[in-house]
């Protein structure tokens, strides 16, 4: 982000809000008194075989967050995936502030802001209560990314439909929140005003779907695939460079997002999700479009048996970005869709996890210029255990099938590929 940027200047506020909400909790306070102030400090430390594939972080169309080593030999590592830093202050009874920073190997910034928010959670006074966040927030779509920073209690990658969101989807937001409950039953009905989220869709129309536990910051850039219909030399969309910057405002018109859940006791949740950032897809500031993106998301959680939980979550949507090239047509225009089945069981300390994954993006526009058709699967097994007090130690086998035409524009590859990736982690938490 440019610095002197309209963007970077208002998230800075919105960092300063955050940090000076928290500044006024001053040092933790007495069990009986207020303000306080909790600091907790997340790490991933990982050991990871991967062969096959490069990763998307090396400008490909790898669909990991790791991938192999050049000719396709196996790239074993052993890396500190992330340290966050998370800070939360109580500051009344009903207001409260949270920020998350967050280091990683693949950022491109020494430490960026994750979320930065202020809710306000007055105590009910009947069975209808309301609840209020401002600031830069994940809106609520994630089923898995449910654990501390973002993370996922169930496996160490999230599913295709919740890496996209960690790695796209972040909202400088006013949110508001209403929920009624009745006997076992609990309605919730959800609505949000927000902006600097405009070149959502970039990577998921360009790159197309991947499987990852990166969650990008507020001023940080993600690569784009060395394709040729992007670039400084394309002739075609040759202002859109190798990289995005998903939390960017272009065209200062905000967005909306809109949620209705429902669950009944702790057996049975569902609901649905509408994201649109109404993005004008010809605007263009700093290098990066207002991509037009809108999508619906649904879920349900079932808990049929003592530590069993079974969560389907699917998404439909489209992406737009572009002129209109003639007079129909703008110059991409990519439906995409994913869906996820995963089965859970906790036992003790200890949890066994499996995911199946199906998703899919359809190029509606100038396919022999621009292919960014793309179809896939992928299977996750994954097991953890607690240990000491807080920590967790996971391992999780990733397989990936996908098959995409542009592979063949990029480096002459095989449209369909295969790739799988081993992964140790152990999770600290103090």
């Amino acid at each position: 982000m440019a610095e002197n940027s309209p963007s970077g200047t208002l998230v800075r506020r919105t960092i300063g809000l955050a940090a000076g909400a928290l500044a006024l909790a001053g040092p933790v306070a007495a069990d009986d008194g207020l303000p306080t102030l909790d600091i907790d400090i997340y790490a991933d430390v990982r050991a990871v075989a991967v062969a096959d594939e490069w990763s998307w972080f090396e400008n490909w169309l790898g669909k990991g967050r790791y991938g192999g080593g050049r000719g396709g030999v196996s790239n074993d590592r052993l890396t500190l995936s992330e340290v966050s830093i998370l800070a939360k202050a109580e500051l009344t009874w009903d207001l409260k502030a949270f920020v998350h920073a967050k280091y990683d190997p693949e950022q491109d910034k020494p430490l960026d802001l994750v979320e930065a928010y202020l809710s306000y959670n007055p105590v009910p006074t009947s069975s209808l209560s309301f609840d209020y966040r401002a600031g830069l927030l994940f809106p609520h779509i994630s089923r898995e990314n449910t654990g501390v920073a973002w993370t996922s209690p169930y496996t160490i990658t999230p599913s295709a439909i919740n890496s996209w969101i960690g790695e796209e989807i972040r909202a400088l937001a006013v949110e508001a929140k209403a929920t009624w409950k009745s006997g076992a039953s609990k309605t919730s009905l959800t609505a949000a005003i927000f902006g600097f989220n405009d070149p959502a869709g970039t990577l998921l129309a360009f790159r197309g779907w991947a499987f990852g536990d990166y969650k990008v910051g507020a001023f940080s850039q993600l690569p784009l695939p060395f394709l040729p219909s992007i670039g400084p030399d394309s002739d075609f969309l040759n202002k859109q460079p190798l990289w995005v910057h998903p939390v960017f405002e272009v065209d200062n018109k905000p967005g909306f997002y809109g949620a209705l859940d429902w669950s009944y006791g702790r057996r049975v949740k569902a609901g649905l999700f509408y994201y649109d950032n109404r993005g004008n897809p010809e605007a263009l500031e700093h290098k990066q479009y207002a991509w037009d993106t809108r999508f619906w998301n649904g879920y349900v959680e079932l808990a049929p048996a003592q530590g069993l939980t079974v969560i389907g979550q699917a998404m439909t949507g489209n992406t737009k970005m572009g002129a209109l090239k003639d007079g129909i047509n703008r110059a991409v225009d990519v439906d995409y869709r994913a869906v996820f089945v995963l089965a859970s069981y906790k036992f003790g300390t200890q949890r066994l996890s499996a995911r199946r994954d199906w998703y899919e993006t359809v190029d509606n526009s100038f396919v022999a210029e621009d292919n960014n058709n793309e179809n896939g699967t992928a299977w996750t097994l994954a097991y953890s255990i607690d240990v000491r007090k807080k920590d967790r130690i996971m391992v999780e086998f990733l397989h990936l099938d996908s098959f995409r035409p542009s592979r063949r524009e990029q480096s002459w590859t095989a449209p369909q590929q295969s790739q799988s990736i081993l992964q140790l982690s152990y999770r600290l938490h103090f």
